[in-house]
């Protein structure tokens, strides 16, 4: 889906573009609203999230009007939108395994995949983002309709990228969201130590880890709890799945009827770290990709739902030099893969106008057996069919 226009627009073309998704998305939003109303009526929670709208207005404004469009465009309130997007920070419905690498070629690779209940593959997208605001950027993003940018992972066309995975914790307290932040860092960083100073200079709800990389081959892992932060660099790869482990956040980790989730965790760590060690030297796209698609009896991270707590309904592999991403929709081991790209040299070379797709390379789709894929319809004519001016 091609988003372009303000923040407000942005958020309301995805009810605009995706009508058959109204009914479903406000469906989902009010379900899982409601299997948790007790918890969300209490003083506590009212208090918490009525200073956390305040705090997401002040530091991310174009953030808190792009889920200003979203509200009108699904027809949901904005605290019910509130409450869905920090239910999620609050409660083991996540899974998720990212991985950065750095080559020595001085390029660097994100990937992730996204593990969530069963069910919500429908409501996944990939979208690029254009603010005439911002000069040129756009933002080539993995996420679900009814959550603002990047609600998974993300690049811009300076070639930065980030990826997340959600972790339970105890460090819990007023401050930046994950889901508000990822997009902040997009919109106004072109690489990581940007991104890290930024990162250093907000409060944090906490929960969550960020997988951070660009262009010049740099790659980071922040941790995220509200009263702490540990930061992680290497100049070769880091792996983060859903437990804090840096001696900082580790002991706010949640683990009370939480062993299997806990574990689950631990050994995808322990298996990724070991995929990436043997393949580090002769790293390739083929190599991710087939590691993406790995099965064990401990620690694959292809998860499905018939023999897991969770199911991996998406792949997305970002390279940053060219602003590449590959993606499969659904299952890795057994979905096609697609590539989107925002290189402007790559969108020449193959005869398209930058303002209009990003596409893929069919010579090196056949190769590489990644599925020939467009988006919906030309850039410019989507935005047209808005009714935007």
């Amino acid at each position: 889906m091609i988003l372009r226009g303000s923040p407000y627009e942005r958020g309301l073309l995805q009810a605009g573009l995706c009508p058959e998704m109204i009914g479903p998305v406000r469906e989902n939003v009010h379900v899982q609203l409601g299997k948790y109303q007790q918890l969300l009526q209490s003083d506590k929670a009212k208090g918490y999230l009525g200073e956390q709208i305040r705090i997401t207005g002040e530091l991310f404004p174009d953030v808190f009007e792009e889920v200003k469009g979203i509200s009108k465009g699904f027809d949901l309130r904005m605290i019910d939108l509130f409450r869905f997007y920090h239910l999620r920070i609050l409660l083991d419905m996540d899974g998720c395994t990212s991985w950065a690498v750095s080559l020595s070629s001085k390029q660097a690779v994100v990937g992730k995949n996204r593990d969530l209940a069963d069910g919500n593959q429908i409501f996944q997208r990939v979208f690029v983002h254009h603010d005439p605001d911002w000069q040129g950027k756009k933002i080539l993003s993995l996420g679900s309709l009814g959550a603002p940018c990047a609600y998974s992972s993300g690049i811009n066309s300076q070639g930065f990228c980030l990826a997340d995975t959600n972790i339970l914790t105890a460090d819990h307290g007023s401050g930046a969201c994950r889901y508000f932040l990822m997009p902040f860092l997009l919109t106004t960083c072109d690489n990581v130590d940007q991104a890290l100073e930024k990162i250093s200079d907000l409060p944090h709800a906490g929960g969550g880890s960020l997988a951070l990389a660009d262009s010049h081959g740099k790659i980071a892992v922040v941790e995220m709890g509200h009263h702490h932060l540990n930061t992680q660099e290497s100049t070769r790869w880091l792996v983060k799945t859903n437990h804090f482990t840096s001696a900082e956040l580790g002991p706010s980790n949640l683990k009370a009827g939480r062993q299997s989730s806990i574990k689950n965790s631990e050994d995808r760590l322990s298996f990724t770290k070991r995929k990436i060690s043997v393949i580090y030297r002769d790293f390739d796209l083929d190599k991710a990709i087939e590691m993406m698609k790995s099965h064990d009896q401990e620690g694959g991270i292809c998860r499905h739902h018939d023999e897991d707590t969770s199911t991996t309904i998406s792949g997305a592999v970002y390279t940053c030099g060219n602003r590449k991403l590959y993606f499969s929709d659904g299952n890795p081991c057994d979905s096609l893969w697609y590539e989107f790209s925002l290189s402007k040299e790559y969108a020449d070379k193959a005869g398209f106008n930058y303002e209009s797709i990003p596409t893929e390379n069919p010579i090196q789709a056949r190769r590489k057996g990644i599925a020939r894929c467009r988006l919906l319809a030309q850039f410019d004519d989507i935005f047209n069919q808005s009714g935007f001016q």
